[in-house]
């Protein structure tokens, strides 16, 4: 039987053990372990609401003999304590059985707290991953994700308008939430809708290590939006491009794009640009046509698996009787 626990100073040796095997950027992900999963830990544990536990929680499995046989990591999604993905999975050769009650261990610890949905983002050429998550622990498979690398910029539109872009303020969570759940392919919005505190911004954005720039493209006249525009960075030098645009809009993608890249060009000259495009929203099969016509690099294409739990319904519907009523025949 396999033993589970959260991850604790003791376990850090046996760690950087089992990723030295499995895994070649190993450093990176054992400081990652080390300086965020260890101490957050220890913090967390004074309290259960699972509204507080913003962190990322890591937890590590044994066998019987006590050999260190993976590790997980969750963290709820940002704005949405009920929603949780899960960030990292290590195992050991032959680990499937118990990489499957740790992943069973997780669900049935924060289901029981309320979290109604996990997820997690696998590179699809993992097929044995995938098999442990559908297979072993009832997710499904629901979109996917693909990141491409913009090789080239010979594009841009040199009849940008920045009068037609806005930053983004918190006031406009709602709009931006509702716009993005709108062009949601309809199958895909039970998963993947988000709530308005999911674009918000934190109240301490400036003190973080990263820098995060959202823009609204919208009508002049009728205000309606367009595009919502995400570019984050991390060191000023690698830009990661999110942009959500309407269908009926796809034709102004290029210079949606265009203005996004200026807006790089300003801080930096001298910089890599990776761009996001989701498959389960309306426009996204256009919009990799475009990637492809421009000849971007595909780097990595990522299957979405998902488990969800019945949602509790926030407002009760004026339209439902108080009453219910059930006649059945006698058999």
């Amino acid at each position: 039987m396999a033993k589970i626990k959260k991850i604790g100073f003791d376990n850090l040796i046996n760690i950087k053990k089992l990723m030295s095997v499995i895994c070649s950027d190993n450093i990176l992900n054992y400081r990652r372990i080390f300086f965020f999963s260890v101490p957050a830990t220890f913090f967390q544990n004074l309290f259960y609401s699972v509204h507080l536990r913003k962190l990322t929680e890591t937890y590590v499995v044994s066998d019987n003999n006590n050999v260190l046989r993976g590790l997980i990591s969750v963290k709820a999604q940002k704005g949405n304590p009920y929603k949780w993905q899960i960030k990292r999975l290590f195992l050991a050769n032959n680990s499937f059985e118990q990489g499957k009650q740790l992943i069973e261990y997780i669900i049935a610890k924060f289901g029981a707290r309320g979290v109604d949905t996990f997820y997690v983002s696998v590179n699809d050429n993992q097929a044995e991953l995938i098999d442990l998550f559908v297979k072993g622990c009832s997710f499904r498979s629901c979109s996917s994700e693909s990141l491409w690398y913009v090789s080239n910029i010979n594009f841009i539109s040199d009849s940008v308008n920045e009068k037609d872009f806005k930053p983004f303020k918190n006031s406009d969570s709602k709009r931006c939430a509702d716009f993005f759940n709108d062009n949601i392919i309809s199958h895909y919005k039970y998963s993947l809708s988000k709530e308005k505190e999911e674009f918000n911004d934190s109240l301490f954005q400036g003190f973080n290590s990263d820098s995060n720039f959202k823009y609204l493209f919208e009508d002049e006249l009728s205000h309606l939006l367009k595009a919502f525009i995400d570019i984050k960075t991390m060191d000023n030098k690698n830009y990661f491009i999110d942009i959500i645009i309407a269908p009926q809009f796809i034709d102004s993608y290029q210079y949606v794009l265009s203005f996004a890249l200026k807006k790089i060009l300003k801080r930096n000259k001298n910089f890599k640009v990776y761009i996001k495009n989701r498959r389960y929203i309306q426009s996204g099969d256009t919009i990799e046509d475009f990637f492809k016509n421009y000849r971007f690099e595909l780097l990595q294409n990522n299957a979405i698996l998902v488990k969800d739990f019945f949602k509790t319904v926030k407002n009760e519907s004026t339209n439902m009787n108080n009453a219910i009523i059930f006649s059945g025949f006698e058999v």
